[in-house]
């Protein structure tokens, strides 16, 4: 019998399943940035050989909108034993141009990401490590 891919898995009603349990588990928005409008996914926090999507525990699924996906993903290329739970994510979106802000958090960095509407990265900044702790205290008093 022929290995299904991984998109096709995706498909499976097992997983549909497995993913409406997360959403309604994660009160559908998502789990870094509140997001409730944007397109979820369900991620995995981890890929353990040989199981299926959705077998794995719930604590290993986590709901994210499509953007703060899309960073989690870019970051684990770049710090693949990344602790999920250890990344922050504030997003400003629907400038003027529709373009979208956000402002990653993850081992004592801090970058400032954007992206066009159509999720493209138009450009970025990494901030030095010294003005991390000022912005910390900045924005855990206004982003609760």
């Amino acid at each position: 019998m022929k290995k299904q891919s991984y998109s096709d898995l995706l498909k499976d009603p097992r997983w549909q399943k497995k993913r409406l349990e997360i959403f309604k588990r994660d009160k559908w928005k998502c789990k870094l940035c509140n997001d409730n409008k944007t397109q979820l996914h369900v991620h995995h926090k981890e890929y353990i050989n040989d199981k299926s999507p959705w077998e794995y525990e719930n604590k290993y699924l986590i709901t994210l909108c499509e953007d703060c996906h899309q960073e989690i993903e870019r970051i684990k290329k770049e710090s693949p034993d990344i602790d999920i739970n250890k990344i922050g994510i504030y997003k400003s979106s629907g400038w003027t141009d529709d373009s979208t802000i956000l402002f990653v958090m993850y081992n004592s960095n801090l970058s400032l990401r954007i992206y066009d509407q159509n999720k493209e990265f138009i450009t970025g900044y990494n901030f030095g490590h010294y003005i991390l702790n000022d912005i910390r205290r900045f924005l855990s008093k206004h982003i609760k």
